[in-house]
């Protein structure tokens, strides 16, 4: 009986404990007004700009990706998790104009991908 006991004291600790943290939490609560509006409904995003070459290699590159993905194998997961995560650090190197180490990006990826075809 004394461990029933023990243990529903526990519970009533923690949950007043729970209550006390999520009270402060609400009553500390203060919007950051410097902050951007976050709210999306009617705002569009505005596409990045990026050089030609880094777009044509993006181009090319997405469809030798899309023709890997058409065989659909699950012995491909691998090489698919380390394509995409390419494709998304030569997309990011492009928006940092960081057009050398994009471009080198896309060659190893387009290489990469044609080993594993």
């Amino acid at each position: 009986m004394m461990h029933a006991s023990k243990r529903a004291s526990n519970f009533v600790i923690f949950g007043i404990s729970a209550a006390v943290a999520i009270g402060v939490g609400v009553l500390a609560y203060e919007p950051i007004r410097d902050a951007p509006n976050t709210d999306r409904v009617g705002r569009g995003v505005e596409p990045a700009h990026t050089s030609p070459r880094c777009q044509e290699a993006d181009r090319a590159t997405v469809a030798q990706l899309a023709a890997f993905l058409e065989r659909n194998r699950p012995e491909d997961a691998a090489i698919l998790e380390c394509a995409i995560y390419t494709l998304n650090m030569a997309r990011r190197h492009c928006l940092y104009e960081w057009k050398g180490r994009s471009l080198e990006d896309y060659q190893w990826l387009s290489h990469w991908l044609s080993e594993h075809s």
